[in-house]
């Protein structure tokens, strides 16, 4: 089935690509001016295909008119499809430079960050049966291929057609996040989402502090004025500054949590804090959960509010702990 929505500005659409293994639908956005623009593509998924295509047709277009992709980061329900359009359409594809390598070289690099996501996994205190059930890039290594693409930088301006996109780098979901601003038009991939927050530290594993680059990445788009947000996923965003401040404020809340979880003294892995955080965490959400709350750790760390000894935690006031 083809979900196709078309926003106010006439040579703009949203066509929702289906996506059952990761936050719902996603968004593809469909940029003519004057070139055929695509932001986003969806998990590479017979249905997803469909979908894709149904949504482009509808727009009185063809898949094969697309001239440049933009991906606004390197998970794979946004980049998975890139190859299968660029192979019909001989689109350019772009993306952050932080993010370049893991989509140019997604296939080759499968082992390599697979054996990363374990270590981690270990580091971080998750059961090792836990460890060996997940397998989640194994699962879901046939859902988007290695594509070549144009290494993009912050503030770089690229023309498209009669217009000019800006790129706005946003660490944060991931080190290679960015934003596109077309217009008023700001296309903000899973960096602003309207009713849930992205996650944060789970799929980086080779980056450091990545909630605090993520709170400077918020407050760079909140310096923008007058902008439409233009989601990954879900509707269009009608109050940023707004959104920003929610997002602060339910991370500054779980910041909270941690420390009273941590608050009677106990030293916990990771994975432990994440299950009194989050509840009998499962499947994939086992490692989104633990990525998230050591996120918020690195920072408590940096700030000398908590201590970390052979990767087990504990509050710097703890007594007989130092």
């Amino acid at each position: 089935m083809t979900h196709y929505l078309s926003l106010s500005t006439p040579k703009l659409f949203r066509i929702r690509v289906p996506n059952p293994y990761f936050e719902k639908d996603n968004n593809a956005y469909l940029l003519d001016v004057s070139e055929l623009i695509l932001i986003d593509t969806g998990i590479d998924t017979p249905e997803a295909l469909s979908s894709l295509r149904a949504g482009v047709e509808a727009s009185d277009h063809q898949l094969e008119e697309i001239s440049k992709i933009f991906l606004t980061h390197k998970h794979l329900d946004h980049f998975g499809l890139a190859h299968r359009i660029a192979e019909v359409s001989r689109a350019k594809v772009y993306i952050h430079q932080d993010d370049h390598l893991d989509v140019e070289r997604f296939d080759e690099r499968h082992d390599t960050i697979n054996n990363l996501y374990e270590q981690k996994m270990r580091e971080w205190g998750i059961p090792q049966n836990l460890i060996d059930m997940l397998s989640m890039r194994s699962r879901l290594i046939e859902l988007g291929r290695s594509v070549s693409a144009i290494s993009l930088r912050d503030d770089e301006r690229i023309s498209v057609g009669v217009s000019e996109l800006r790129v706005i780098h946003t660490p944060g979901h991931t080190q290679g996040s960015a934003c596109f601003l077309l217009g008023d038009l700001l296309f903000a991939g899973d960096h602003m989402l309207p009713t849930y927050t992205p996650n944060i530290g789970a799929t980086e594993v080779t980056s450091n502090g990545m909630l605090r680059k993520y709170r400077a990445s918020l407050h760079k788009i909140e310096e923008l004025n007058s902008i439409r947000v233009l989601p990954g996923h879900g509707d269009e965003i009608l109050n940023p500054r707004e959104r920003i401040q929610e997002i602060l404020i339910h991370h500054k809340g779980r910041e909270d949590r941690i420390l009273e979880i941590l608050s009677d003294g106990r030293t916990r892995s990771v994975f432990e804090i994440a299950q009194e955080l989050f509840g009998n965490l499962r499947e994939h959400h086992v490692l989104l959960g633990s990525g998230e709350v050591h996120a918020h750790l690195e920072g408590l760390l940096d700030e000398k509010r908590v201590h970390v000894r052979d990767n087990l935690y504990f509050l710097v006031a703890a007594k007989g702990l130092h």
